[in-house]
């Protein structure tokens, strides 16, 4: 590829931002379209609708990061925006019961249950050899398989496995879960991390100001409609209002959804079954620091506490996501405040709510998944996604899907000599199109 390679980059959530700064490091020249009004796809930040001051500002679900998430982490820390995320909970984790209406805490790293204080309620000494089975590298199987009848299924694995793999225990992948808990096991793996801010100061902003200091060109409301091809090559980006030339040396990265990769080209097999999630979002005044605390025997699953709201997540949520938003809400509050008032957290009454679903959330990641490979029609074309990756669809597979593969599309390319001199040039358009 030539030393001024163009990258066109399609997506700009969390896939497509890594994607792109990996790019513009490679010296080529990003250009980012986004079809949604804002970047961040399931990471993004939700606003008050026409721009109400009165509204409240939130993430769309809660999500978190683990020490075992080495690139996330990287790419944090090159965008200046590591020092935003937290521990939320570096003594352990709460959970809390809603049947008997107790508060214990447990340890995510093995060691930590060591401390009867930290250790998953029922855990017993039959359970090791599944704990062991399920981390090893061996053939998959259901996770609910390994531990039929142990009470630590309920109180540790099930939580576990629909957080990490947002798939019902009963089908969901041991042999994708294992990949992410051996990564757990290593030193610092365990720790739990947050945004202190959310998505939008914590992520993605600092993501799309180093794009912009580095020249990238950024698009929001620009979707694609098709591609063109000609001798094998991509050539042309069929865009809603015209259609952008790509010449011999530029590259095309597709950062979507599994559906949209689909609907651009109809013989590329792609994973065509899917978890819902349910988020509720409630403006309440909270903690001065962020706080996570877990929910059992509840229909809530995980409950993040700010300082001007309370997010709650529902995760693999394909028996309540047809349910009246108001009706779940009223449901989730009941369970969630006395969750947070048991773990220490001062709330008051909530106003203004917020009920978001996300019927395409995740892939289904069930036993037998096999990690999608699939056969594009274009040499200078690669695709991004947490669903890419044999990895759980989390943000730490859409970095590692989002930098391989810029870095495979530009591999061996040299960064420009006068790069320096671009840093710095205003290139976000966040309404209009990148040329």
């Amino acid at each position: 590829m030539s030393e001024r390679a163009r990258l066109h980059v399609v997506g700009a959530g969390v896939a497509g931002l890594a994607a792109a700064l990996a790019g513009m490091r490679a010296g080529a020249e990003v250009h980012l379209h986004e079809a949604a009004p804002q970047a961040g796809g399931r990471c993004r930040t939700v606003s008050p609708k026409g721009g109400d001051e009165g509204g409240f500002t939130h993430d769309n679900g809660t999500h978190a990061l683990l020490g075992a998430n080495p690139r996330a982490l990287a790419l944090l820390e090159s965008i200046g925006a590591r020092g935003g995320w937290i521990e939320p909970e570096p003594d352990g984790l709460p959970v809390y019961d809603a049947a008997t209406r107790r508060l214990g805490r447990v340890g995510l790293h093995p060691l930590a249950w060591l401390k009867p204080d930290l250790r998953p309620d029922g855990l017993g000494f039959a359970d090791l050899p599944r704990l062991a089975r399920l981390v090893a590298p061996l053939p998959d199987t259901p996770i609910g398989a390994l531990f039929a009848g142990r009470a630590i299924a309920e109180s540790f694995v099930e939580p576990l496995t629909v957080a990490v793999l947002n798939t019902p225990i009963e089908i969901a992948s041991a042999r994708r879960l294992g990949r992410a808990m051996r990564r757990v096991l290593r030193p610092g793996g365990a720790r739990l991390y947050v945004a202190e801010r959310g998505l939008g100061p914590d992520l993605v902003a600092p993501a799309l100001d180093a794009l912009a200091r580095g020249g990238a060109r950024i698009a929001t409301g620009s979707r694609l409609r098709a591609l063109d091809g000609r001798d094998g090559r991509a050539s042309g980006l069929v865009m809603a209002d015209r259609t952008i030339p790509l010449g011999a040396g530029d590259a095309v990265i597709l950062a979507l959804p599994p559906a949209e990769i689909a609907r651009l080209f109809s013989g590329i097999a792609v994973p065509d079954a899917y978890e819902p999630i349910v988020n509720a979002h409630f403006r309440v005044a909270g903690p001065a620091r962020p706080r996570f605390v877990g929910l059992r025997h509840a229909l809530s699953h995980w409950a993040l506490a700010r300082a001007d709201h309370v997010s709650v997540t529902v995760s693999a949520a394909g028996s309540s996501v047809a349910d009246d938003p108001e009706a779940l809400s009223a449901r989730i509050w009941d369970e969630v405040a006395p969750a947070l008032r048991e773990a220490g957290v001062a709330i008051g009454e909530p106003g203004e709510h917020r009920v978001v679903k996300e019927k395409r959330a995740t892939i289904r990641q069930a036993a037998g998944f096999e990690t999608p490979r699939p056969r594009l029609p274009f040499a200078n074309l690669r695709l991004a996604g947490d669903w890419l990756t044999p990895l759980p669809a989390t943000i730490e597979a859409a970095v590692i899907s989002g930098e391989d593969a810029a870095r495979d599309l530009l591999r061996g390319l040299r960064p420009p000599a006068r790069a320096s001199a671009r840093a710095g040039r205003a290139a976000a358009d966040m309404r209009g199109s990148a040329p």
